[in-house]
Order: structure tokens, then C-alpha cells, then sequence
């Protein structure tokens, strides 16, 4: 459907673009953040929202002077392609969009929309990507005092030096012969607590007859069906696809990982897979309270 190359093009340009009789186009902003050592550049992702489907004139006018039409037939041409649209979903539940994302038709007619991450949409940023920030390594300059040569004039001051010299090693000589002599000591004090402890652990002790110890083991009851709240972030067609948005949700910090393949061959990305329900709903209301969509998946 060529009409959503011309609502990509538009998105570049605009924050809301309405498609007449299904739903808006809605980009979110997401300003530049930190990770560790990695920075990430500002940017602006897709959302949709289904009650916006009032005719605005915006993309009705951009296809009409893009093909050189009226705007009466632009209009016919874009009622079509909902109408295709919605046949499409209604046949087969899943309709993928490239640089916008998937649509999935859900029980009781609930449509849901899973956006392509990979793509910012914001023009301030285009071609900024994520970096990472080298550790800066300091150099210590090491300053070496030179040798001042002693006056020839000043014999006292070369004398009274040479016997302090003398003075200061015979201290520290001293001192040295009584380090070691203390060492010395601690050396034989710790040979001789090793040999004790030898002697205890070889030593053997008659404790007599020991009374027989009956155990009642019983093996551990393992549940076989496991069942996983799975906060689902897209389906996708193309392997490609979803391994990149793999690769974004780790990026961010998710934990995120692959569930179990979609009946229609889809592969599901999900931000998380876990145990209980209320873990899964406090992860779904922290990614929506940072302008993200998600839904709960329930694995048997």
C-alpha cells in the first residue's frame, strides 16, 4: 500500500498524521539519555491512536499534489486503501508497515499497535547515533631534583652532613637488626601452631559404637508447566526486524528476550519474561509511563 510511504514522509515533517476512517499517526518525543558510558541522542518514535479519524486534510492534500490529482480523488484513493486495509486485518489478524510498525487484530475486534523502534523520526537528530565515552587516562610527570654540587668553600657543612649520614644508618641499622629478630620470632610461633594443627588433624578418636541414623528422603515435586507474563514490545515478519529491536530493548536496559512464535509466524520481542503477574504489571506501567506501548502476554 503506497499510501504509507507518503504518511513516513510526512511523519518527518509533522507530529500528527491522520489516515480518514482508521486512525492517527502520533509521534512521542524522547529526550537524549545516559546509559552507563554510552549516550543516546534525543528522538521521536510512532504511536498510534484509533479514535483520531476525522479527515484533517493533511495527507489528503499531500497525495493529491504528489500525483497531481484532484482532491475528491486523492480522497476516493485513501477511503480504498482503508478499506483494504481493514479486509487485510480482518482475513489475516496481522498487517506489518515498514518504518511504522505492526498492526495485530485481537479478540473482540481490539487493535493493537506495535511500533518499529529502530526508526527516529526526529529531524534535529538525523544521522546522530549512541556513543560511547572513553575513560580519560592522566600522565603523572615525575620531577627529578639534580645533585647540587657541595661549596668547596664550606668543609664544616660537608663534615656535619657525612656525621649525620653515619648517625642515621647506624639507627636505622639498629632498628632493622630488631625487625628481624622479631620476625624471626613470629616465624617459629607460626611453624609451631602449624605442627599442632597437624597433629590434631591427623590424631584419630574412639568415640565408640555410633547409633544407626535412619534419613526419610523424599524426592521434589517438580512443576512441569511453568507459565511466564511475558510484556510483549512487537510481532514481526522479518526475523532482521526483530533481532534489531532485540538488540534496542538490551540497549536500554531490559532484560528482553524472545517468546513463543505468534500462530501466524510472527516473532514476538518481548521488554521482559517473568513470574507473577504483579511483576509484569509494574514493569507495563513503567514503560508506558515513559511514553512506551506494551502488552501482557500470558505463556503456558
Amino acid at each position: 500500500m503506497s499510501i504509507f510511504k507518503h504518511i513516513v514522509d510526512l511523519l518527518y515533517n509533522n507530529d500528527c498524521v491522520i489516515l480518514p476512517g482508521f486512525g492517527a499517526f502520533v509521534l512521542k518525543n524522547k529526550s537524549a539519555f545516559r546509559k552507563g558510558d554510552e549516550f543516546f541522542p534525543p528522538s521521536k518514535y510512532v504511536s498510534f491512536n484509533s479514535m483520531l479519524k476525522e479527515n484533517d486534510g493533511l495527507l489528503v492534500k499531500y497525495i493529491s499534489n504528489k500525483n497531481n490529482i484532484t482532491y475528491k480523488k486523492a480522497l476516493d484513493l485513501v477511503n480504498e486503501e482503508v478499506d483494504l486495509l481493514n479486509e487485510n486485518l480482518s482475513k489475516n489478524l496481522v498487517f506489518e508497515i515498514d518504518s511504522l510498525g505492526i498492526f495485530e487484530l485481537k479478540e473482540n475486534e481490539v487493535l493493537i499497535f506495535n511500533p518499529d523502534f529502530s526508526v527516529n523520526y526526529n529531524s534535529l537528530a538525523f544521522g546522530f547515533k549512541s556513543f560511547t565515552r572513553k575513560p580519560i587516562h592522566r600522565t603523572i610527570k615525575k620531577e627529578f631534583i639534580k645533585d647540587i654540587p657541595s661549596s668547596p668553600k664550606l668543609p664544616l657543612l660537608k663534615y656535619a652532613a657525612t656525621a649525620l649520614i653515619l648517625i642515621g644508618l647506624g639507627y636505622f641499622g639498629y632498628f632493622n637488626y630488631n625487625s628481624y629478630l622479631d620476625n624471626e620470632k613470629l616465624k617459629n610461633i607460626a611453624i609451631a601452631q602449624d605442627k599442632i594443627l597437624e597433629n590434631v588433624q591427623t590424631a584419630t578418636f574412639n568415640l565408640g559404637e555410633l547409633p544407626a541414623i535412619r534419613l526419610n528422603v523424599t524426592a521434589p515435586i517438580v512443576n512441569e508447566k511453568s507459565i511466564y507474563f511475558s510484556v510483549i514490545s512487537g510481532s514481526f515478519r522479518s526475523k532482521v526486524n526483530a533481532e534489531k529491536q532485540l538488540n534496542y530493548l538490551i540497549s536500554l536496559g531490559y532484560k528482553a528476550s524472545y517468546t513463543s512464535i505468534n500462530p501466524k509466524g510472527l516473532y514476538r520481542v518481548a521488554y521482559g519474561r517473568l513470574e507473577t503477574r504483579n511483576e509484569a504489571a509494574n514493569l507495563m506501567s513503567s514503560i508506558k509511563n515513559n511514553g512506551q506501548d506494551a502488552w501482557l502476554l500470558i505463556e503456558n
